[in-house]
């Protein structure tokens, strides 16, 4: 009986350990779907999962510009998510259904007039949906997500971290945004806090968070779209870099005015400009490490 019992055990260890390191399988053609499972317009979803990935296995969110572009913002990522041993999700949020920088910088929380959109509709209330039902479709078990977002995308990764301050995020970039929302009441949204209520006591929640702004120090042309090239805008800096700079001083000098915990870091690099490929190996060292990033 004791002989039976041990055997049982070991049979039940190596079943227990084989299962935990069960592999997921790597997406193949198409590559991706259309995810409808939320109140707003269809969005799509482009994946990638890394040759013998587990359940346990880090999930990357990615955000795209202003180009909306998913296809070749997804692809900046997949050496790096390769080498690093990470899964990509880039969201695509096309032009005819989020068709302006209200729709999609901004995350949808206010139309053009500046009349404010039921929160069912934001952007930024797809962005857990569409995490938890990448996790259900392919068997991952990561409570929390890394999350990356370029120009367009930089500014709408900042801003969703301010709204949804249970957001399940690890680690987040904001690269080069078009422009920012700096947390002062007087300033409308979405350049301020000014229209949005009561947003303003999320600004603990959104210091505390792991959060890097990433700057090509080379970004120093103007924007093209009405309102990143906007006068509101332009009174943030000229540039890109100008306006990443703000937001960071800014937010930092909110939190040491409130006493709250100020998790954000800034970095520069030399020689980059408005370049989503030459900023995501910096973006993947800051996100998860120096394994073979850059």
């Amino acid at each position: 009986m004791i002989l039976v019992r041990f055997f049982s055990l070991i049979f039940l260890f190596f079943s227990c350990s084989s299962s935990s390191e069960k592999t997921i399988d790597q997406v193949e053609p198409p590559w991706g779907y259309v995810f409808t499972k939320w109140e707003g317009a269809p969005i799509d979803v482009i994946t990638y999962i890394p040759p013998n990935a587990t359940a346990g296995t880090p999930i990357l969110m990615v955000i795209p510009g202003a180009s909306r572009d998913a296809q070749r913002f997804h692809a900046s990522w997949l050496d790096l998510a390769k080498k690093n041993h990470f899964s990509v999700l880039t969201i695509g949020a096309k032009k005819s259904l989020f068709p302006d920088e209200y729709s999609y910088n901004a995350g949808g929380v206010i139309n053009k007039n500046g009349d404010l959109v039921d929160e069912s509709l934001w952007l930024f209330s797809a962005i857990d949906p569409i995490f938890n039902d990448f996790k259900k479709r392919y068997g991952f078990l990561s409570e929390k997500f890394y999350l990356f977002g370029h120009s367009a995308g930089g500014g709408f990764v900042h801003r969703y971290l301010l709204f949804s301050k249970e957001a399940p995020v690890v680690k987040a970039v904001a690269a080069n945004p078009a422009f920012v929302t700096i947390p002062d009441k007087n300033i409308l949204y979405p350049f301020g806090l000014k229209g949005v209520a009561n947003f303003d006591k999320n600004i603990k929640s959104w210091v505390n968070k792991d959060m890097a702004i990433l700057l090509g120090e080379d970004d120093l042309g103007p924007r093209t779209k009405p309102l990143s090239n906007g006068q509101m805008a332009r009174d943030q800096g000229p540039s890109c870099l100008e306006r990443g700079k703000l937001l960071y001083s800014k937010t930092k000098t909110k939190a040491e005015e409130l006493g709250f915990d100020f998790n954000w870091e800034l970095i520069t690099v030399p020689g980059v400009g408005h370049d989503n490929y030459m900023l995501a190996p910096y973006a993947s060292i800051y996100l998860f490490g120096d394994a073979g990033g850059k």
